[in-house]
């Protein structure tokens, strides 16, 4: 297949009349558009890659206000070993909706989402892995990243089943002490018998995945930076409303921030405004729906708003694509298009982010995933 490009936007750079050769699921080569009688060509006024939101619930929590919690244990506030894909349903209806709007990868989170019908978050301090999916249902990294939450939101819940700790003290000990057991384990010449929970925690300890942490406030940033320091291992902060206060000590720590459209419900989002967006550059962060908070097919909504605060197209481009992509730790393989890359791109109408731009095509993996007009 070859996908011939008015302009393509990389997003590094904007190219013009160029040629995305696809060969199986790859990228084979960019190069100048050439004229001829060439088979499998699809001619798109513009192209960009494939969107990425690396923080959503997509497959977990199809409807607002639906029975059950099925991202958390609510018995155990300390559950490392449980693995979000085996809860995710690939016919959730919001997957054809991330393809129509042009998002081809998702990070998928244990935990819940900022229902706007509940009056806070409900989240465990560390509810399990998280998972990255093709949004064609692929699963591409089943343990991705440790999910673990501090502050307000999981002090308010475990306070709200009578469980403990309800302090941010007490979180915090949590925490210290489930890597402490997890680090003596690992160390451990002799294991009489395998501690599930433990196990899970060695890869975390090893720098071979993150820990994504849910936090929002000045203080509660603070404490998790010095935890990552305390056992040497690399952390995610996912929303982090208030990143933008200590942007000196955050250049080198990779930030999912937002949504950044919400109401200031409580102190967590006291400080939630998306004028904060101008104070963010420099840093390394991407942006999310959390999904279902702000539906899937929003996020490059959220993104335009960007534009309104000093950044250029490239710039706010790269907020969903390849910043995304670090995140989860496949800038290598998606993000951007370039030869050798997933062959992941979304033909649209007109200029990215222009509100009257419609997506018109969607490829995953080198095969067409969505087509306006198609849609079932």
């Amino acid at each position: 297949m070859i996908v011939r490009c008015g302009a393509l936007f990389t997003p590094l750079e904007e190219l013009r009349n160029v040629d995305v050769v696809i060969d199986g699921e790859k990228i084979k080569e960019v190069r100048p558009s050439k004229t001829g009688n060439d088979d499998d060509v699809t001619e798109a006024e513009c192209v960009i890659p494939g969107l990425i939101d690396p923080h959503t619930h997509i497959g977990l929590y199809k409807l607002e206000g639906e029975a059950g919690d099925h991202g958390f244990e609510i018995n155990d506030p300390v559950t490392p070993h449980l693995n979000v894909s085996d809860a995710v349903d690939l016919y959730d209806s919001a997957f054809k909706d991330a393809l129509s709007a042009g998002i081809t990868c998702v990070g998928i989170l244990p935990g819940s989402y900022m229902s706007f019908g509940f009056s806070v978050e409900r989240i465990t301090i560390m509810p399990g892995q998280g998972s990255v999916y093709k949004t064609n249902g692929r699963l591409i990294e089943r343990t991705a990243c440790i999910k673990a939450a501090v502050g307000e939101h999981p002090k308010r819940f475990l306070s709200e089943q009578k469980a403990v700790p309800t302090t941010r003290m007490g979180i915090m000990a949590e925490l210290r002490a489930i890597l402490t057991k997890a680090k003596e384990y690992a160390e451990s010449e002799k294991k009489d018998k395998k501690d599930p929970k433990l196990e899970a925690l060695i890869p975390l300890l090893k720098g071979e995945i993150p820990l994504r942490v849910h936090v929002h406030v000045e203080r509660d940033i603070q404490s998790v930076l010095r935890l990552a320091n305390e056992f040497g291992i690399r952390v995610v902060l996912d929303h982090a409303t208030e990143a933008h206060m200590l942007s000196d000590s955050l250049q080198n720590v990779p930030i999912v921030y937002g949504p950044i459209v919400f109401a200031r419900r409580g102190v967590e989002l006291k400080n939630l405004d998306s004028a904060n967006l101008s104070k963010m550059k420099g840093l390394q962060f991407s942006l999310t729906t959390d999904h279902p908070t702000i539906p899937i097919q929003y996020l490059d909504l959220l993104c335009s708003l960007a534009l309104a605060h000093g950044y250029s197209l490239k710039e706010a481009l790269q907020l969903i694509t390849i910043n995304a992509a670090r995140v989860l730790g496949l800038e290598g393989r998606i993000g951007s298009v370039e030869a050798g890359k997933d062959a992941d791109l979304v033909l649209l109408s007109g200029a990215p982010l222009a509100p009257e731009t419609k997506v018109l095509m969607t490829i995953v993996d080198g095969r067409i995933a969505f087509k306006a007009g198609e849609r079932e």
